[in-house]
């Protein structure tokens, strides 16, 4: 049996469906979109959330999710760390936040699923991102701030087409499927975050490690930010605010974040709905900067 999801935690991904595989059919695997990337074996960790900091001064202040958009949250904070990632790569590039009412509506007219009801899935944000596009916060004015009632009244009748016009410039440049470890790591490695969407619950409580344990059901997208091989796992971020879960922290872990065992990530790959995110045309080896991995002080 389950374990009861308390209060606080909304989710929101639908799951997968004829539909939803119809969707994700139209993007390839990572490892045959860019298997040059998946040669190396890096035994470092690996922690994009650093660019966050790097590019802002510090962890962005999410608001929690009201409603079940957690698909839009997953690849609107994800669209936001690669925009970091760039502008820390050297860039010419403004950061500006996702809106993510804009992607929830434009996924869910890409499903097909227009009307009652909430929720989404990965391969729907993904098809809106790289086809419609995406708009910021701020490209709304005082129409932006984080609406759980905008998001359900865009997953209802659509975004105005408007401001759909607004978002073709800034369409995502390309994305592809990630089922396995291997194509995770070679994902992060190359400065590519990964939304995932799978029914694999978690503990609300973080170990001495930073870890949660798998355990219950949860319809959910998250976001993987990080990797570490010491205890191999991913570094997964959340849509409920921060100081969710509680517990320690380890390798400087955002406060919205918790570290999942390599054998949990792999069942939510499996499921076949997880996105690598590239702001260009084609997935390619890059170095990474030396600050995005974990050094202990001498």
């Amino acid at each position: 049996m389950g374990a009861t999801i308390p209060p606080q935690i909304v989710t929101g991904w639908l799951g997968i469906d004829a539909a939803q595989k119809a969707c994700a059919g139209q993007f390839p695997a990572l490892s045959t979109a860019a298997p040059h990337l998946l040669r190396d074996t890096p035994t470092a960790p690996i922690l994009l959330y650093k660019a966050w900091r790097e590019v802002l001064g510090k962890d962005p202040d999410y608001p929690a999710q009201q409603i079940g958009d957690c698909v839009s949250f997953g690849h609107g904070h994800a669209n936001d760390l690669l925009q970091c990632i760039e502008i820390g790569l050297g860039e010419a590039s403004e950061y500006r936040e996702t809106d993510t009412e804009f992607i929830y509506g434009t996924s869910r007219e890409a499903a097909g699923i227009l009307g009652r009801g909430d929720g989404s899935y990965g391969a729907a944000a993904i098809k809106a991102m790289t086809t419609i596009g995406v708009v910021s916060r701020e490209l709304l004015g005082p129409d932006g701030a984080y609406s759980g009632g905008r998001a359900r009244a865009w997953g209802r009748t659509g975004v105005p087409r408007a401001i759909k016009e607004k978002a073709g410039p800034y369409k995502l440049g390309s994305a592809a499927l990630v089922s396995t470890w291997d194509e995770l790591v070679a994902a992060l490695g190359n400065g590519y975050p990964v939304t995932i969407c799978s029914n694999q619950g978690f503990s609300l409580h973080r170990d001495k490690d930073g870890f949660c344990s798998a355990q219950g059901i949860w319809g959910h997208c998250m976001l993987i930010a990080g990797v570490r091989f010491d205890r191999p796992g991913a570094c997964i971020l959340q849509s409920w605010g921060p100081e969710t879960p509680d517990g320690p922290r380890s390798l400087d872990q955002p406060s919205f974040s918790f570290w999942a065992d390599r054998r949990a990530v792999e069942r939510i790959l499996a499921a076949g709905d997880s996105w690598a995110l590239s702001r260009a045309a084609a997935f390619v080896s890059r170095p990474l900067p030396e600050q995005w991995g974990y050094h202990a002080a001498a």
